[in-house]
């Protein structure tokens, strides 16, 4: 995971693991955004990519020491660790992600929370409302008439929603979102979402 770091499209990306079916499972430094080391052949542990260079890395990339703290090799160990610690540890690490309302483990913390006291998120059937691959993703979660309401952008860019006329006339309640605190705008069948944002909506 090298890509450029944008904490709020990893909430986005948090929203959609924690509220599709299925059993989420969350990978050891996913809830602070830990990213993937890069290392030289000769740093190297995992056999497979000391065989296989260059045509397989191995995994070791992302097996680097858990970022607890600003401390030395990130609050993990004062010995000297299997693998380096990333370079971001004083900034991305549990510690002062824990004091910030608005970190990435926060979130995480309160779509945890959300999917544990909403039986729709838990175990509801899916419909879909739109799928664009570059771009949104939008559907229902349903069970014993409670309906809830993802909505995801993952691009840059401000876009619209289509809710469908089964819901033109809709009541809704914010339950969770990475960037508002109030109800977005909702117009004629149209859900409004800013750019990489997650809304999670219950129906009334």
């Amino acid at each position: 995971f090298h890509a450029p770091e944008n904490d709020e499209r990893m909430k986005v990306a948090a929203a959609m693991l924690l509220t599709l079916r299925g059993t989420p499972f969350l990978y050891y430094g996913e809830e602070i955004g830990m990213r993937d080391i890069s290392l030289k052949r000769s740093e190297l542990q995992d056999p497979v990519g000391v065989t296989y260079w260059p045509f397989n890395k191995g995994r070791d990339g992302c097996r680097s020491p858990m970022q607890w703290s600003s401390k030395q090799n990130a609050g993990f160990s004062s010995g000297k660790p299997w693998l380096k610690v990333h370079t971001n540890y004083v900034k991305r690490n549990v510690g002062a992600q824990d004091s910030d309302p608005k970190s990435i483990l926060n979130f995480y913390r309160k779509l945890l929370k959300l999917r544990k006291n909403t039986p729709a998120l838990q175990k509801g059937m899916f419909v879909p409302l739109t799928y664009d691959p570059q771009q949104v993703m939008g559907y229902l979660r349903q069970v014993d008439g409670q309906t809830v309401l993802v909505a995801l952008n993952f691009g840059k860019r401000k876009i619209k929603l289509a809710l469908g006329p089964r819901l033109n006339d809709a009541r809704w309640e914010l339950l969770l979102s990475n960037k508002r605190d109030t109800l977005p705008k909702i117009a004629k069948g149209w859900l409004h979402l800013s750019g990489d944002e997650a809304c999670i909506l219950l129906l009334k």
